[in-house]
């Protein structure tokens, strides 16, 4: 099941020609490798290693997380075997690829400190809410938060006055596509699948970029339920993360009603989010 026949043909036609006018470069070769050696059911730990030693913004990062206050470690770890060690190729898939998706994402593209912090911390509200349901892979649901925005720098690129006017719409989740196509003749939603395909995200990741400013009675029929429960994630993060941002008062009405889609389609409780927001306030 796909967006297929959600998206606009022209427009996506627009979103391509915008990306490659952009100039965006291929996902670099070292998080390939480290991708697609970390799906295996085997993975080669020794290569891993090498592959991270010789990079050393992920080693660097790595170390980082392991003396993080997360891991509540008695003694400093500046040793990357050790550090690989402590957490186990298992963990190691998120604190690697995380991580360098992120640094990738900040080479690749003019503008992505405008967006990091936010999509950043949409991520990881997002994979605070997978907590919550059941799913094999949180580290997915924080790559979705790092991306789901990313389709605005492509917009950026062609319109460098468009990052002010996208912080002018923050509380209209539901009409901003419709407000986007006037000015744009596209969505950073459209161009956000096409990147997050290229980038070589799973499929319901890419679908949920595309859906995560609908509401879900418009797409539920055509996508997995995989997909639905990501856009659901995405939306509730997006909002959560707004509210900690106005300090809890939020009153516009298309962000409560997108609230409320992504509660209905999660069958979240008020307790629930509660969890949810107090893990935000430890972030």
């Amino acid at each position: 099941m796909s967006i297929k026949n959600l998206i606009d043909q022209n427009e996506l036609k627009t979103a391509m020609t915008l990306i490659n006018e952009s100039n965006i470069p291929s996902p670099p070769q070292l998080l390939m490798d480290l991708k697609a050696e970390l799906a295996l059911k085997t993975p080669d730990e020794k290569k891993i290693l090498d592959w991270v030693l010789k990079d050393i913004g992920l080693a660097s990062s790595l170390l980082k997380t392991v003396n993080s206050p997360l891991f509540g470690l008695d003694v400093e770890i500046n040793s990357i075997e050790h550090a690989v060690k402590l957490l186990g190729l298992n963990k190691l898939k998120n604190h690697i690829i995380q991580p360098a998706y992120r640094q990738a994402l900040n080479q690749s593209f003019k503008n992505f400190n405008h967006i990091s912090r936010h999509s950043h911390y949409v991520g990881l509200i997002a994979e605070l809410i997978a907590n919550e349901i059941e799913t094999s892979d949180q580290g997915l649901f924080y790559l979705a938060g790092l991306f789901h925005d990313a389709g605005i720098l492509v917009i950026a690129a062609k319109y460098p006055d468009s990052l002010d006017w996208y912080n002018s719409q923050e509380s209209h989740p539901i009409t901003l596509t419709l407000h986007e196509r006037e000015q744009f003749q596209v969505t950073h939603a459209s161009i956000g699948v096409l990147l997050a395909k290229k980038w070589g995200l799973p499929n319901h990741v890419c679908n949920a970029i595309y859906l995560h400013h609908h509401l879900y009675a418009t797409y539920r029929s055509e996508v997995s339920a995989e997909s639905v429960t990501m856009a659901a994630v995405l939306k509730l993060a997006n909002y959560l993360n707004h509210k900690e941002s106005l300090s809890g008062n939020v009153d516009s009405v298309e962000c409560n009603l997108m609230y409320q889609n992504a509660l209905d389609e999660l069958m979240f409780d008020e307790q629930v989010i509660a969890n949810i927001e107090g893990g935000i306030g430890a972030l």
